[in-house]
């Protein structure tokens, strides 16, 4: 004890201790009580919800679930900002817990390490379980599909010389559109027209991602003749 003291006193080296890394089998044995935060490397199975920044990582011993993944560096960072797909391997940092009484997992994790894996930079689409549809039609189709449904029903208003609105809208996990917006707009009368054709729209079904419904954000021109 009077060593370490007379180190910190006179600017010598202080050593501290480095985490002790864990299998997944490992961590998911710890106690309860035990607070001490553990490192745990892997491979992303499957991404949960890219909000609460929660998803499986695997190794060899198992499977373990990790909740609330942040960046040790860029805080204000979210999930999507730390470019995480599934096929990745991370090394993760964080303390063992159990939620809701029955749900082992990691709390409140942060990333140390990140190493892409071989489906990392496949264009979204194709990284989809399944892809958005409407109207029978799938994928860019889809899009393709929604923008002849909505040209179908446009109608320029008296008194407007036309011109093309850019609307933002989102297809919920439950296929309908919302969120309806203007992105770039022309006129307030020609803005309200082309937000209310598309809000009026029919459902589609919606795009699947690691066997979970995803929500999809378009951006589309409406144009009024």
């Amino acid at each position: 004890m009077k060593k370490l003291l007379l180190l910190l006193l006179f600017g010598g080296p202080l050593v501290l201790a480095q985490p002790k890394q864990l299998s997944v089998k490992e961590f998911l044995k710890l106690s309860k009580s035990d607070t001490t935060s553990y490192v745990v490397k892997g491979v992303v199975t499957k991404v949960r919800s890219t909000v609460s920044g929660s998803f499986y990582l695997k190794d060899s011993t198992g499977e373990l679930l990790v909740y609330g993944l942040r960046h040790p560096e860029h805080k204000d960072w979210n999930f999507k900002q730390m470019d995480i797909v599934k096929g990745d391997t991370l090394t993760v940092l964080g303390r063992f817990t159990v939620y809701d009484g029955t749900t082992l997992e990691m709390k409140d994790g942060r990333l140390l390490a990140k190493a892409d894996g071989p489906d990392h930079n496949l264009p979204f689409m194709e990284r989809l379980d399944r892809k958005p549809s409407f109207k029978g039609r799938s994928g860019e189709d889809a899009e393709k599909a929604f923008c002849e449904w909505v040209q179908a029903r446009v109608k320029t208003p008296e008194g407007s010389t036309g011109g093309t609105v850019m609307v933002r809208f989102v297809v919920g996990r439950n296929g309908g559109v919302q969120e309806v917006q203007v992105h770039k707009g022309v006129s307030p009368e020609l803005n309200a027209e082309a937000v209310r054709i598309v809000s009026s729209a029919p459902k589609w079904k919606p795009a699947m991602m690691d066997g979970v419904v995803v929500r999809m954000t378009y951006v589309i021109p409406v144009v009024f003749p």
